[in-house]
């Protein structure tokens, strides 16, 4: 063979099969990313106490238990029973968040309710309101009740409010300061599936009325 002769080389075809593959690796890559980047910004609330752990902070003698619907009233049902709810709070947020984050504190209290408050349905010509500390004496509530406990909760650590009314339900809605440009967030305690934010299709599909609180 001469020298200056040179056999060509045969380059390669890639397999196409490993080029997706290496594509989805770096997707792959870039939501894990993204998700620890939000963990580390918002982490998940962990150990969430129980009724059991928090019934030292309810009165054994509640005055006013119940309330009407009416959202002046519910003002004041929330507000009557803000000190002790401040203090349940208070201890649902500390020992499920190792840091003091807002949107990790807002969660352990909703997961606290839906967790732990059973529903229970209520005499449709029964209209009364029952106090949010009632129904954590009990452990058992309506849609409505559930909401209005949450919303005390959600209170008692600086969130804004609301109640939303659908046909023949409720549920509470949040607004946490400097967080989604403090958009309201979905809080529906009476669905055990329902993550921080989400609603059943029946509730968000349907006609809303909102009592600001």
């Amino acid at each position: 063979m001469n020298e200056n002769e040179f056999e060509p080389i045969e380059h390669k075809k890639r397999n196409p099969f490993y080029s997706f593959l290496a594509l989805l690796t770096v997707i792959a890559l870039f939501f894990l990313s993204l998700q620890g980047y939000f963990y580390l910004m918002h982490p998940e609330p962990v150990n969430i106490p129980t009724l059991e752990d928090i019934q030292t902070f309810i009165p054994s003698d509640l005055n006013e238990p119940f309330g009407s619907h009416r959202s002046s009233e519910v003002k004041i049902i929330i507000n009557d029973s803000r000190d002790s709810i401040k203090q349940v709070a208070n201890y649902i947020a500390a020992k499920s968040c190792k840091k003091s984050d807002a949107v990790c504190q807002s969660k352990a209290l909703f997961y606290f309710v839906r967790d732990n408050i059973q529903y229970v349905s209520d005499d449709k010509f029964h209209d009364q309101l029952e106090n949010p500390l009632v129904t954590l004496k009990t452990g058992g509530a309506d849609c409505e009740d559930m909401a209005v406990l949450v919303l005390a909760l959600e209170k008692a650590i600086g969130n804004e409010i609301q109640l939303v009314f659908v046909p023949g339900h409720a549920y509470a809605q949040v607004s946490i300061p400097k967080y989604k440009g403090g958009k309201w967030i979905n809080l529906e305690a009476t669905c055990k599936t329902c993550m921080f934010g989400e609603l059943p299709d029946s509730s968000a599909l349907a006609k809303k009325n909102y009592i600001n609180l």
